[in-house]
């Protein structure tokens, strides 16, 4: 009867363990044209739980967005802890290339934004990419130009995007890994059925893409995981 009861209250325990949710952050990405529009409610996406941002600096052929520094300022000034940008570069989008001149230009003029890191995004538009090798080379060139210029690099993907745009190529896992499933699991769970590009892990999970406040897609780690 003492094992008994002893198994019993290991078992509750064991359950009340399990049950302890997970600390996590969760944030938002926003596009270079909800940013450009202006009045991005930071406050009320600061209330509604997020805390952390990553804002598109860079549109493929739209070149750079001016107001980034702007929106930067706005997310840190409501409260936001962290506060990155990403960049969707391409080789067939006028101003893109060559890539280590228009990632200069993009680290220049957002340096001193207060931004944290880089994300490349790395997805397929129509008429943007050329084959897998040539595709890699251009990617693996924005990433190290950034690199060399003191950048905190990281990269934006899918299994879907990744696999369209550079096949089976894993010449990037070592950089943190921000990837795309909307499945409105704010988790890490699903990501064994979706590894792609060599990563044994993601940094940040991109899990949907109707956030409150305004037109967000919304994102989740890991409190305490190390996104660099």
């Amino acid at each position: 009867m003492k094992f008994a009861a002893n198994l019993i209250v290991c078992v509750v325990l064991l359950c009340m363990i399990n049950s302890i949710p997970v600390e996590s952050t969760r944030g938002v990405d926003i596009s270079a044209a909800t940013c450009r529009a202006g009045n991005v409610p930071w406050s009320c996406l600061y209330n509604q739980g997020y805390t952390f941002a990553i804002i598109e600096a860079w549109d493929g052929g739209y070149d750079f967005d001016s107001n980034v520094a702007s929106c930067i300022q706005g997310a840190l000034q409501a409260g936001f802890a962290h506060v990155d940008v990403y960049a969707f570069m391409c080789p067939n989008c006028g101003g893109n290339t060559p890539i280590t001149t228009a990632v200069s230009n993009l680290v220049n003029n957002i340096n001193g934004a207060g931004y944290g890191m880089l994300w490349f995004d790395i997805e397929q538009c129509n008429g943007c990419w050329n084959d897998y090798n040539s595709n890699a080379q251009f990617i693996a060139q924005a990433v190290q130009q950034a690199v060399s210029m003191s950048v905190n690099v990281g990269i934006y993907s899918s299994d879907y995007e990744w696999g369209q745009t550079v096949g089976s190529w894993t010449g990037l896992s070592q950089y943190p890994l921000w990837y795309a499933h909307y499945d409105g699991n704010p988790s890490f769970s699903d990501w064994s059925s979706l590894p792609f590009g060599g990563w044994s892990r993601p940094s940040i999970k991109q899990y949907g893409d109707s956030g409150p406040c305004t037109s967000v897609d919304v994102d989740w780690y890991p409190s305490g995981l190390d996104r660099e």
